[in-house]
Order: C-alpha cells, then sequence, then structure tokens
C-alpha cells in the first residue's frame, strides 16, 4: 500500500476558477435534499437562489485539507470525490466516496476546522456556497434546516456501515457490499442507466476504502467477476444481478435513509 507524506496533494496546478452559477450549484443540493425527505417548494426555491461559485477541480487535487478552516458548503457537479486521512505511518485510509449531486460535508456548519481531507478522484466540477448564506436559509426554512441535518446523520450511519463492513466482511463481501452501495446512490441521484453507472475509481483507491491491498482488491474483483453478478471495467459498473450481489454482501439499503 502506497505511503503519503502530510504535504503530498500540495504539489498540483491551482483550482480554474469558473463563473458563479446560481441555480446550477443550488438546484444540484436541492435535488440531492429532495432524496433525504419532502422539500417545499419555498424551501426548495430559497435553496435553488443561493449564490455560489463553480471550481473544477484536478484529478487528486484537495479541496478541504486537515486543519483548514473551511468557509463554504461543497457540492459535487460532476466527476467523483473521496475523504481520507493519513496515519502516522503514512498509509491513507478512505473514509467514503461523492457522487454528482451529493454534498460531502455539510457538517462544516458546524465544525471549526476539518479533522481530514476531500479530494477529487478524477477532474471534477463542485460548487462552492458560502456557510453564511445557508445559515440564513437554515434560521428562515425549518424544512430545508431539518433536510441539511439529516443529511449529516446520514453521512455518520453511513460511516458506521463502513466501519462495520470492513471489520466483519470477507473480502469479497466487502467489496460487493460497497458496489451495491455506490449503485443504490447513484441510481438515487438519477445516475444509473439501466444496470450501469460511472464508476471512475483504481483498484487502489478501492483497497484503501476496504482495508485491503490493491493485489487482494483485484483478486476479488476477478471472484465476483466470474459470478456473472457484476463488471467493473474502466470507468463503468454494471451490476447484472443486483440481488444476488446485495444476497453475498449482506446489503440492507436502510443505513442510507433514502427517500427517492
Amino acid at each position: 500500500m502506497r505511503r503519503f507524506a502530510r504535504d503530498d496533494a500540495l504539489v498540483f496546478p491551482p483550482f480554474k476558477r469558473l463563473r458563479h452559477a446560481v441555480s446550477l450549484v443550488g438546484e444540484t443540493l436541492a435535488r440531492h435534499l429532495a432524496c433525504m425527505g419532502e422539500l417545499p417548494e419555498p424551501d426548495r426555491a430559497a435553496i435553488c437562489s443561493l449564490d455560489a461559485e463553480v471550481r473544477d477541480l484536478g484529478r487528486m487535487r484537495d479541496q478541504l485539507r486537515e486543519g483548514d478552516r473551511p468557509t463554504n458548503v461543497v457540492v459535487v457537479l460532476s466527476g467523483l470525490l473521496y475523504r481520507y486521512t493519513i496515519g502516522p505511518a503514512g498509509a491513507r485510509q478512505v473514509h467514503s466516496f461523492y457522487l454528482p449531486t451529493e454534498a460531502p460535508c455539510l457538517e462544516t456548519l458546524y465544525i471549526d476546522y476539518m479533522d481530514n481531507n476531500l479530494g477529487a478522484v478524477v477532474d471534477s466540477r463542485i460548487g462552492l456556497i458560502p456557510h453564511d448564506l445557508m445559515y440564513d436559509v437554515i434560521d428562515r426554512f425549518p424544512h430545508a434546516r431539518k433536510l441539511l441535518w439529516r443529511q449529516t446523520l446520514v453521512q455518520g450511519a453511513v460511516f458506521r456501515e463502513w466501519l462495520v463492513r470492513n471489520s466483519n466482511l470477507p473480502a469479497h463481501a466487502a467489496l460487493a457490499h460497497l458496489f451495491c452501495e455506490l449503485f443504490t446512490r447513484a441510481k438515487a441521484a438519477g445516475l444509473a442507466e439501466d444496470d450501469s453507472c460511472e464508476l471512475p475509481l483504481t483498484q487502489e483507491l478501492v483497497a484503501e476504502a476496504l482495508g485491503l491491498t490493491a493485489v487482494h482488491v483485484n483478486r476479488t474483483l476477478q471472484l465476483l467477476r466470474s459470478s456473472g453478478l457484476v463488471e467493473w471495467r474502466g470507468r463503468k459498473l454494471t451490476v447484472h444481478d443486483f440481488d444476488g450481489l446485495a444476497e453475498i454482501a449482506d446489503f440492507k439499503p436502510r443505513y442510507l435513509h433514502l427517500r427517492c
């Protein structure tokens, strides 16, 4: 497994900053929150009207780093983001992946500084909504406030599920569980077409998410492919038999608390 220095991600080209895009970022966040529960029109309109900045984030570039004091909510518009920490020995542990429409770190509204890192797996586009604007929505629109809080709690549920998965499941079941989760989230976000969705991960990052080696992930992937249940090649995940894959993984989507 690769070892990382704590300043390893600093040597990247600067962000490409784009023009402000009010409706794009707000509408994307509103769409995501609607998967958490009912979002009445006044609350939705308030979120959609939020001023925001759009940025291009290069592959393996960090948006937030441990110790940073965030001032914006991040919304994924395209690509794929991930959260991770670097252990004392330099090993990277991936905590989560974030698909387009998702908001990786709403808890930054209530914490003073980052205790982990948020970066891009591939070239990605993100929206940044200033905290001050979000606080105004939280104060004035109770349904939006409820869903923002609910989304933060769901993040905690996902972290718990990942901990249980990595601690208890054999490698093939753990990989099947990750595939089931990401495919379920992609469907909820409207990103899946039939039985496929984009999944531009590397086997190294999957290994760091599952607590395995890349070699072990490769062997496990071959085992799952031979079952005929799932295929993951290049940037695409295809689930031929979701129920069969879920049975192997003991996957129960309740912890995602989706309502869409």
